[in-house]
Order: C-alpha cells, then sequence, then structure tokens
C-alpha cells in the first residue's frame, strides 16, 4: 500500500529527548514521567549518541535494586550515571526509509521505536505510535480478531504491586490488562504505572495505580478504525472484545507486524499467563 512506501519522514515526530551520560537514573526517571516517553538516546560529551535508556530498562533495574536490598517501595533506582548501566548502541533508520522498512526494523529488535539520524545527528523519532497513521491512512479492513496476540497477559485487580512489576519484567510485555474477578479489564498496569508507582508500597493492590483508560473493540473491527482509535487515544495497545469476554489485545509490535505484512500471529504463538 502506498502509505506504507512513503519516507518515515512524514509520520515521525522531530523532537528528540535526550539525556547526557552524566545523568543520574533518577533524573532519567523524571524526564520519561514528565515529556511521557518510553525511551531517551544518551550522548556523550561530544553529543554523540552512544546508547538508550528505555523504561523497560529502569522498571527491571529497579526491581532488581528494590530486592536486594529488600525495601518495601515497589522499585528504588540507583543514583547512578545513564553511562554505568546505559545499553551501548543505537538503531536508528534514515529519514528517507520506508514505514514498511522501518515497521520490519521494530519487528526484528523488538522495540517500539527507532531513531531517525541524518547524517551523524538525530532529526527524529519514528514509534509504533507514528506508524497508526500509516495504517488509518490505508484503510485496511482485516478484522483484527486475526491480528492479535491472544491471549492478553492479565493480572487481578488486587494482586500486590510486586506482582504485577515482575510480571512485566519475566514475561517481557510492556503492559498487564487488570481484570475484575469475572475477567472483564477495567485497567492497565504498564511500565508507565510500574515507573509512576516507584515510591509505593510493593504489597499494595495494583487497583491503586492501574490506569483505568483503555481502548477496547469488537474483534470485527477493521484495522484502520482500531489504529485511529489507538492513535486518538495515544495508546500502544487495543482491547479485543467479543461480548463479554476479553480475547487478546493488538499492541504496537501487532500494528507493525500489519504494516512489515509478515503474516497473522497465531493464537498458540505465544505462552500467556493468566
Amino acid at each position: 500500500m502506498m502509505s506504507f512506501a512513503t519516507p518515515v519522514s512524514r509520520y515521525m515526530t522531530c523532537e528528540v529527548i535526550a539525556a547526557s551520560d552524566t545523568t543520574p537514573l533518577p533524573e532519567v526517571h523524571r524526564t520519561l514521567g514528565e515529556r511521557a516517553i518510553s525511551c531517551v538516546p544518551i550522548l556523550d560529551a561530544a553529543s554523540r549518541a552512544i546508547g538508550v535508556l528505555s523504561r523497560t530498562d529502569l522498571l527491571r533495574l529497579g526491581r532488581f535494586e528494590t530486592k536486594t536490598n529488600s525495601r518495601g517501595m515497589l522499585l528504588t533506582l540507583p543514583d547512578v550515571p545513564a553511562r554505568a548501566v546505559l545499553r551501548p548502541g543505537i538503531i536508528t533508520v534514515g529519514r528517507a526509509t520506508l514505514v514498511v522498512q522501518a515497521a520490519s526494523v521494530l519487528l526484528k529488535h523488538r522495540i517500539h521505536r527507532v531513531f531517525v539520524r541524518e547524517d551523524e545527528a538525530l532529526t527524529g523519532v519514528f514509534s509504533t505510535k507514528d506508524l497508526l497513521l500509516s495504517l488509518v491512512e490505508a484503510r485496511d479492513p482485516t478484522p483484527i480478531a486475526g491480528l492479535m496476540s491472544a491471549p492478553a497477559y492479565t493480572i487481578p485487580l488486587d494482586a500486590p504491586l510486586a506482582l504485577a512489576a515482575d510480571r512485566l519484567t519475566t514475561a517481557q510485555v510492556s503492559g498487564l490488562v487488570v481484570v475484575d474477578p469475572g475477567g472483564w479489564p477495567v485497567g492497565m498496569f504498564t511500565q508507565t504505572e510500574a515507573l509512576l508507582a516507584h515510591g509505593v508500597l510493593s504489597d499494595s493492590p495494583v487497583e491503586d495505580v492501574m490506569s483505568p483508560a483503555m481502548v477496547c473493540l469488537d474483534v470485527r473491527t477493521p484495522l484502520h478504525r482500531a489504529a485511529a482509535a489507538a492513535h486518538a487515544a495515544q495508546a500502544r495497545r487495543v482491547l479485543v472484545v467479543q461480548g463479554r469476554r476479553l480475547r487478546g489485545v493488538l499492541t504496537g509490535l501487532d500494528f507493525a507486524r500489519a504494516v512489515a505484512g509478515t503474516g497473522v500471529i497465531s493464537v498458540a504463538a505465544r505462552s500467556r499467563a493468566g
């Protein structure tokens, strides 16, 4: 489709929020929360991008530090500079890279954003949220039931925060669906909520910090409408329901897979925790 053969420069976010390699981790954490972003490139003294720090990195480090020191808080971030813990290397694409090619890069590395480079400078970010607009323009009528990941990772609303945070890290997912005793979704617990709850006691119920904001759509919803709803809500995932039952979730990587044309996810492709 023509929208997928368009350069990423058409859809990318131009502002690149970065941090220096001397920035303490708690300050990186504040930046991610205040700017509502999931990752920052880390720059050395010469302003060269040498690595990245993401919510996933901070969540893993914070849980490890908390368990090591036996503290009661959900997360305890070590007060060390970014360069001490960053993942070296940064994945970039050029401004002329096609959307379909960038989607393949996202899938290959299982990441939700790539940085756009022009010469040696980072000039933009192309994320799964930016990719949604290309899906809206393509008007793909495919029902989302055939593209979703199923079943969804869920967590009971009375589960302790420590269990929810550990499930995020061990299952290597960025979000859990919070469900009531009947299995109906009532909220989301994502890396965002986990990091915002860093000062909350780890035995508090997940309901205390979950986000009630959700995008729930019927299994028959066309892909382009699901992409439009997710983009309008600035959501990285769509919950797929049938009647009163949660059937699966359409993640940012599922949207990328639809663009890259790598096929439909099998329900049995992943083992999901209930």
